[in-house]
């Protein structure tokens, strides 16, 4: 394990061998490892006054190209604002590794169901069979913000995609249900799984209360189940925006929960029932996460590691940073990835939902980097205008566990 200077001592937890470290509000810096960067962080697209880029998702193309989709929500969302039918979104794409991006047409995605996308996020995937898969959230009217997501393929890197069709309403209500950014995976086995998150019956708005499982599909996504839902004992917030990754024979779930630290459940059935979700040694406010693979067989969680400020609270936001695992339960210290307008009082940034692609020379990162008062006011077009689009590449980590 990992040694670090400085560490504050945040208390014991149950599921894993690692002691959380906490940000010490009279330090003005953060006593963490800092990543190393092939590219350093930069905003590569700017947010616009009355929405800000969030939930993005990453795809090579054939050629060298990597493709770039997201949905240009609100964080935090305000949902009775998003009820206009927004026009589908604009690709981005990058042909220098994600160090530039130009955007280019709007996503050709013919769209005859209910609902709109204008918050959430995408996923894409190339699938085994050569498509690739893409997975969004899908905004409902006066169904707490959430509704099932929805899927489309392309076989054609892109070019032209299948009509948008909804996951899951064959197996249950198409009610609260919520997916975020760069979820879908496939397994060994070929099953696709698309974590999410349900709004517990009679639960208050989005990320009050919220229960955590997958879809799944055996049959490269023609049709769905749906697994057992399942969320922590006391939890303030549920388990929501859940991400999973295959380990062994196993599938570890992660989820944001208003614990303190992000929970974990574990499936040894490819994902259709789950263990009862712990506590992790992650300490996190009730934020964004993604989790995913590295090519050597590690995983690699993306997560805002700091004391919440406030019992079950949605903040602080910052710094971004990342831990390393080579079994799902022990995890590294973490490393930052940004902690621009760090503050031990008030961070003036959010740097959440990030999006990776594993390269060649690194691990490229985008995330949404935007001006934060923690929920206390609603932010004005003005602020909203600070941050955007962010990206960096990133060293691959050593062994960070030795």
């Amino acid at each position: 394990m990992s040694r670090l200077p400085l560490l504050v001592f945040c208390g014991l937890v149950t599921s894993v061998a690692f002691v959380s470290l906490c940000a010490d509000p009279s330090l003005k810096t953060l006593p963490y490892a800092r990543a190393e960067f092939v590219v350093p962080p930069a905003v590569v697209v700017p947010h616009v006054p009355d929405r800000v880029f969030i939930g993005p998702s990453l795809v090579p193309v054939a050629g060298g190209d990597i493709l770039m989709l997201a949905p240009w929500g609100s964080a935090p969302a305000m949902f009775e604002e998003l009820r206009g039918v927004y026009p589908l979104p604009h690709f981005y794409r990058s042909s220098d590794h994600g160090r530039t991006w130009r955007e280019t047409e709007r996503i050709p995605l013919e769209w005859k169901i209910n609902g709109t996308i204008n918050n959430g996020g995408f996923s894409f995937l190339r699938l085994r069979d050569g498509r690739v898969a893409l997975v969004g959230h899908r905004y409902v009217p006066d169904n707490k913000g959430g509704g099932l997501p929805i899927i489309s393929f392309s076989s054609d890197e892109g070019a032209s995609w299948t009509p948008a069709r909804i996951v899951g309403r064959e197996v249950t209500p198409d009610d609260g249900w919520y997916i975020m950014n760069d979820r879908l995976i496939q397994l060994r086995s070929g099953r696709l799984l698309i974590p999410v998150c349900h709004a517990v019956k009679g639960s208050g708005p989005e990320g009050d209360l919220g229960e955590s499982g997958c879809f799944y599909s055996d049959d490269a996504g023609a049709t769905w189940m749906l697994s057992q839902l399942v969320l922590p004992k006391g939890a303030l917030r549920g388990m929501a925006e859940p991400c999973v990754a295959e380990v062994g024979d196993k599938v570890l779930m992660l989820a944001r929960s208003g614990t303190g630290y992000l929970v974990d459940a574990w499936s040894s059935d490819a994902g259709a029932t789950w263990s009862a979700p712990r506590n992790t040694a992650l300490l996190s406010p009730c934020t964004s996460l993604t989790l995913k693979t590295l090519p050597d067989g590690r995983l690699i969680v993306f997560y805002n590691h700091v004391k919440e400020d406030s019992r079950g609270s949605l903040f602080p936001r910052c710094p971004l940073t990342y831990a390393v695992s080579t079994d799902g339960k022990t995890w590294s210290a973490p490393v930052i990835v940004d902690d621009e307008g760090w503050d031990p009082v008030l961070p003036a940034r959010e740097n959440i939902y990030p999006s990776i692609c594993f390269l060649d020379e690194g691990m490229l990162v985008m995330w949404s980097s935007h001006f934060s008062n923690s929920g206390r006011e609603r932010r004005t077009p003005a602020q909203n205008l600070i941050g955007g689009g962010k990206r960096a590449i990133l060293k691959y980590p050593s062994n960070l566990l030795k």
